[in-house]
């Protein structure tokens, strides 16, 4: 009987399937108790978002709510 070794916390960890990165930041955010995060990121996303919209034909109409 051969016997096999014991995987270790590392080998079992590189067995796990790797998070994505909004699932690692949800994590995050959860574990560190980090909720003040939130709304910075929905007002960079809301900013990032119009911007793009910004070059696009969408221009004239996003102009006209401000």
């Amino acid at each position: 009987m051969s016997e096999q070794p014991q995987k270790n916390e590392f080998e079992k960890l590189n067995e796990e399937k790797p998070m994505s990165l909004f699932s690692e930041f949800c994590l995050f955010i959860k574990e560190n108790k980090a909720y003040w995060m939130i709304p910075i990121l929905l007002t960079l996303a809301l900013v990032g978002l119009l911007a793009t919209l910004s070059t696009t034909g969408a221009a004239p109409f996003i102009y006209t709510l401000f």
